[in-house]
């Protein structure tokens, strides 16, 4: 806890904290991609072509000037948006936790007993998830994917830190952000828990969500092109590799099961016995907070897939990448169900400014989404204050109805998508047959 260092520390130690985080981010970006696998970072080995390293460019932030002499290999200006990185994460890190001490989160800046701990608690926890958004967004902004390392990794460290940390959560606030007490909030909030809300049906209600994110993280062809039987056969055979039924001189190796398949069987058997160790062992406090970023996880994913789903199958193309619906389902696991439901529909005016540009300058409609569900999050951090107040009782106060409200507005998103899909397809016709 950086508060319990001499005042004179903090800051240096928050400093060189910030700039190692930023070493990171600049390695997670260009190791982590799927596509543009680029040696650019200077704890990476250097490509073939690429001029010799000197220890100078391991210098966070004043090595990346020296790096401008691979400029021919890796593009102009290459270099600025790493160094860019570093420094923001130099300033950022210092400025964020000092934030959080003086109020940011919950406008109090009282020394009551737990105050500080829990503004550490935050420090860590929205630490972890900026620093994984921000990986994911350049990723994001590179190649138009999200990678596994970032949400799965994301999703699993949530999980284990709504178990152990309870407080790890947002917190209450009344108007005005006055902070009544050190509770953070769960999946009945702005309600109060109900009586035998923590039974067994709710440990298979975790152990469902767990099983269903597991499965979509398995390779699989979409269902509503080659149809449920073919999609099952295709995953099966990704993802085990039985042996072939007919032999082949050009097919002479074994197929082997894929190491991604070990990974995610062992993480299914170990995240469903932990659940259930968890729900043997942990007091109730823990478990409403588990089973709050379980609730939040499943909410999160589920309303991008199913926006993914029926967009694609309205649209005739894929909407929506898969990694935004894992991406959303790690944020709902950091912030809880209420919080996605927000990020979500804070991204898009997040997003409209860029997309107004890039129209204008390049014709270009689609942009990756993942980035603003990101800046999202961001906004609402920065804002949790003035806006948990205002929507806790005009929005999650309607408990239930809100779902309906919810379901009824996929309904007629998808009514939408379909009838604009016609009316362009008749016009295209009607434009062909003019010509």
């Amino acid at each position: 806890m950086p508060s319990e260092l001499p005042s004179s520390l903090q800051l240096p130690v928050l400093m060189i904290a910030g700039m190692a985080i930023g070493v990171f981010i600049n390695w997670a970006i260009y190791s982590w991609a799927m596509f543009l696998k680029r040696p650019i970072s200077p704890w990476m080995t250097p490509s073939a072509e690429a001029g010799p390293r000197f220890w100078t460019d391991r210098i966070p932030i004043f090595g990346w000037l020296g790096r401008r002499r691979d400029s021919e290999l890796f593009g102009a200006r290459f270099w600025v948006r790493p160094m860019l990185i570093e420094l923001a994460c130099l300033l950022g890190v210092p400025f964020f936790y000092h934030w959080l001490l003086n109020g940011g989160l919950t406008s109090q800046t009282s020394l009551a007993v737990g105050w500080e701990s829990s503004c550490g608690v935050w420090f860590y926890t929205y630490g972890i998830l900026l620093v994984l958004m921000c990986i994911g967004t350049f990723i994001d902004f590179d190649e138009r994917t999200i990678p596994d390392e970032v949400t799965v990794t994301g999703t699993i460290v949530a999980l284990l830190l709504a178990g152990l940390v309870p407080t790890f959560g947002l917190p209450v606030l009344e108007r005005g952000g006055a902070l009544p007490a050190l509770q953070a909030i769960h999946y009945a909030s702005p309600n109060t828990l109900g009586g035998s809300h923590l039974g067994v049906s709710a440990m298979f209600v975790a152990m469902l969500i767990f099983l269903i994110w597991i499965w979509a993280l398995m390779p699989k062809l979409p269902v509503w092109y080659v149809g449920l039987g073919k999609s099952v056969r295709f995953m099966w055979a990704h993802a085990v590799r039985p042996k072939r039924k007919t032999t082949c001189p050009l097919r002479t190796v074994n197929r082997k099961t894929p190491p991604v398949t070990l990974l995610l069987a062992g993480l299914l058997v170990g995240g469903l016995a932990a659940i259930a160790i968890a729900w043997q062992l942990l007091p109730e406090e823990n478990l409403v907070s588990l089973y709050s970023a379980f609730l939040g996880m499943a909410f999160g994913g589920g309303l991008v897939w199913a926006i993914r789903i029926i967009g694609t199958i309205a649209l005739q193309k894929e909407a929506m990448g898969f990694g935004d619906v894992t991406l959303h389902a790690m944020i709902g696991a950091f912030l809880g169900w209420q919080a996605a439901l927000l990020v979500f529909v804070m991204a898009p005016f997040a997003a409209l400014l860029v997309v107004l540009i890039q129209f204008v300058v390049t014709r270009q409609s689609e942009i990756a989404f993942g980035p603003y569900l990101s800046a999202g999050a961001l906004i609402l951090l920065v804002t949790w204050r003035q806006m948990w107040p205002i929507v806790s009782e005009a929005v999650f106060r309607l408990g239930p109805v809100l779902l309906m409200i919810l379901a009824g507005a996929l309904v007629l998103m998808a009514l939408m998508l379909v009838t604009l899909s016609f009316i362009k397809g008749r016009l295209y016709k009607d434009e062909l047959a003019d010509q």
